[in-house]
C-alpha cells in the first residue's frame, strides 16, 4: 500500500518559510538546553500520535493511548464497511445489486493504519518531526484507513452478476420472406477489474448521508460473428438439404402447433459462418411465456406431461434432419426416449433447456443460412447456400427390441369398468444408424451410431378393488417383433414424409387378447395411441440425399 501524500516527508519549503524553520530550530534548542518545556511538548510532543492529527476524518483526543488509537480505527472501520453501495447497469433506474462494501470484499488493515498514524512524526530529523506536529495540531494530517479489496470475495460476488446481466452478441439474420436484413446486436459484459477498481475508488468518497452510493457498473462489449454487411454478399442460391415433418393443429395440440411457429421463426434466418458450431438451445432460447411458448403436452421422464415449450423438439428434429442430409457435422445430440410420430428413428433429436442440447458445426468452405417454415400442418427446414458439398445417405438397422411393463393405478374417483389410458405402451428399439458422405473429389466418409429408444410404460388407472386380470394381457417380444416387420429399402416414412395417422384408430397392440366384456377405454388427455411407425418399425431403411 502506498501512503497517501499526507503521510509522506514534509517537502522542501520556499525560502519564505525559512523563518519558520528558524523560530522551530531555536524552540528546540530550548527545549534541549532545559529551558523551554513548552517547547519540547509542543514540537517533539511525546504522545501516541501527534496531538491533532486526524484518523479518516476523525480527529484523534490529545494524549490519546495506544488502546484509544485502535478503538477510533477499528469504529472507523466498522462504519465503512457497513457502507453500502448500488450496483447499476448503465442507464438503468434499478440497481441489480444493493450491498455494504464489506460484502463486497473490502478489508481494512486497522494495525497497519495504526502503524502509520503513530509513525507520522516520530522519525527523521528534529526539524521535521517539528514541522509534522506543527502541521497536525493546524489540522493539517488526516490518516486515510488503509483498504484492499479481498478478490476472493468480491470476485465470486460479481461473477454472480455477470451469469444474469451479461449478453451474448446476436449476429445478424436475414429475413427470407421479406427479403430483409434483421441487424446485428452487440454483447455485453460486467467487467471485473474496472468494476473492483471503482470499489475501490469509492472507499475515498466521502459517504452522502444515509442513501446508498450509487454507481454504475463498468461494461465491455464485443461484436457478433456476423454483421448486416456481410450477409449481403452471401450466396444462397443453393438448397442445400431440406427436411420436412408434419404435425396437428386441431384440439389440444393446438398450443404445439403454436410453439412449433414460435421455435421455426427463431431458427429462420440463422446463419451459421464457415466453421461456426451453433447451439439449437441458444438460438431459440428458454422455453418460457416471455419467450413466446405456451402450455402443450411433452416427453418428461418417459411420460407425457403438460409443460411449456412442447413441440419444440420437432422443430429440433426437423433442423437435425436437414443438418443430417446437408453433411454438417453433429457434435452433440440425443434420440427421444420413445419414437416419435413425425420423423423415423435416427434423424429425430431431443431438446431440453438448458440441460440437453443439439449442437452442429459447419465444416463446408461458404456459410450456411437456415430457412425454416410452417405453413398449415407442415414444417420445412431448408439449407441454403452457395452449392451442395456433398452426397449424403442414412442408413439404419433395428438391432433389436424390449419389451414394455404396465403400471395399474388404483383410482378413487373411477367406478365399474371404466379404465383410463394414462399412456399407452410402446416396445423399446435398440438401433444402428449411419451416415455416408460422399464428396466431389471422389471420397467417402462412413459415420455410425447406436440410438437407444427404451420402451415406454403402459399406465392404466383403474377403479380400486378392480380385477386386473380383465385387462389385456401384456405382449410379450417375440421373434417378429424382433426384427421391427418386413425389411424395406426404402419405406416411405423416410422417402417422403407423410402426414400423421389417425392416432384415434390406432391401437397400442395388435396381437394381444381382447379385454373382457364391458370394459370402458378412455384415453386421458396427451394420451395417444402410437402410430404403426412408433409400434412395428421396418428393420432397415436406406435413403440417399443428392
Amino acid at each position: 500500500m502506498v501512503p497517501p501524500r499526507s503521510l509522506m516527508p514534509p517537502p522542501a519549503r520556499p525560502r519564505k518559510r525559512w523563518g519558520l524553520r528558524l523560530g522551530i530550530a531555536a524552540a528546540i534548542l530550548a527545549s534541549v538546553a532545559g529551558a523551554g518545556v513548552y517547547g519540547r511538548v509542543r514540537y517533539l510532543p511525546n504522545s501516541a500520535v501527534l496531538p491533532g492529527l486526524s484518523i479518516d476524518g476523525e480527529r484523534v483526543a490529545d494524549q490519546a493511548s495506544d488502546a484509544e488509537v485502535r478503538a477510533l480505527v477499528e469504529g472507523r472501520a466498522r462504519t465503512l464497511l457497513a457502507r453500502k453501495v448500488q450496483l447499476a447497469m448503465p442507464g438503468a433506474e434499478k440497481p441489480v445489486l444493493e450491498a455494504t462494501l464489506g460484502d463486497l470484499g473490502l478489508k481494512v488493515d486497522v494495525d497497519q493504519t495504526v502503524a502509520v498514524a503513530e509513525r507520522i512524526g516520530k522519525t527523521g530529523d528534529l526539524l521535521s518531526r517539528a514541522e509534522a506536529a506543527k502541521t497536525a495540531r493546524e489540522g493539517g494530517i488526516d490518516v486515510p484507513l488503509l483498504t484492499a479489496i479481498d478478490r476472493a470475495v468480491a470476485v465470486p460476488v460479481l461473477e454472480k452478476l455477470k451469469e444474469t446481466e451479461d449478453t451474448q452478441p446476436v449476429s445478424a439474420r436475414l429475413d427470407l420472406e421479406k427479403h430483409a436484413t434483421i441487424p446485428e446486436k452487440e454483447g455485453h459484459y460486467i467487467d471485473v477489474d474496472a468494476t473492483l477498481a471503482r470499489l475501490e475508488a469509492s472507499v475515498r468518497t466521502p459517504a452522502g448521508g444515509e442513501s446508498a452510493a450509487r454507481f454504475e457498473l463498468p461494461l465491455g462489449t464485443f461484436a457478433p460473428r456476423v454483421s448486416s454487411a456481410f450477409l449481403k454478399s452471401l450466396d444462397i442460391s443453393t438448397v442445400v438439404a431440406e427436411y420436412e415433418t408434419h404435425f396437428s393443429r386441431g384440439g389440444e395440440q393446438q398450443r404445439r402447433g403454436k410453439n412449433i411457429d414460435n421455435a421455426a421463426q427463431k431458427l429462420d434466418g440463422l446463419v451459421i459462418s464457415p466453421g461456426e458450431l451453433v447451439s439449437f438451445n441458444e438460438v431459440i432460447g428458454e422455453r418460457s411465456e416471455a419467450n413466446g411458448f405456451q402450455k402443450s403436452w411433452e416427453i418428461f421422464k418417459g411420460e407425457m406431461v403438460e409443460g411449456i415449450g412442447g413441440g419444440t423438439c420437432q422443430v429440433a428434429s426437423t433442423f437435425h434432419a436437414a443438418v443430417f442430409f446437408g453433411g454438417l457435422d453433429v457434435l452433440e445430440r440425443l434420440p427421444h426416449s420413445r419414437p416419435s410420430a413425425y420423423i423415423p428413428m435416427g434423424l429425430d433429436s431431443t431438446v431440453v433447456f438448458p440441460a440437453v442440447d443439439l449442437k452442429v458445426r459447419n465444416p463446408h468452405p461458404f456459410p450456411i443460412v437456415v430457412h425454416a417454415k410452417t405453413e398449415g400442418g407442415k414444417l420445412r427446414v431448408e439449407l441454403l447456400g452457395k452449392m451442395k458439398p456433398v452426397e449424403v445417405s442414412f442408413g439404419r438397422e433395428l438391432v433389436s427390441t424390449i419389451p414394455y411393463k404396465r403400471k395399474v393405478v388404483e383410482e378413487a374417483s373411477l367406478s365399474g369398468k371404466k379404465v383410463l389410458v394414462k399412456q399407452h405402451g410402446i416396445k423399446g428399439f435398440r438401433i444402428k444408424r449411419s451416415r455416408i458422405l460422399r464428396y466431389p473429389n471422389g471420397t467417402t466418409k462412413k459415420e455410425e451410431a447406436t440410438d437407444l429408444y427404451p420402451p415406454t410404460t403402459e399406465i392404466y388407472h383403474v377403479p380400486v378393488g378392480f380385477d386386473v386380470a380383465q385387462l389385456p394381457p401384456v405382449p410379450e417380444a417375440g421373434e417378429d417383433a424382433d426384427l421391427g416387420g418386413n425389411p424395406s429399402a426404402a419405406p416411405a416414412e423416410a422417402r417422403t414424409p407423410t402426414k400423421p395417422t389417425n392416432t384415434a384408430a390406432a391401437t397400442a397392440c395388435t396381437t394381444c387378447e381382447k379385454p373382457a366384456d364391458g370394459i370402458e377405454f378412455v384415453d386421458s388427455p396427451g394420451a395417444h395411441a402410437p402410430t404403426n411407425a412408433q409400434s412395428n418399425p421396418t428393420k432397415t431403411i436406406w435413403v440417399g440425399r443428392h
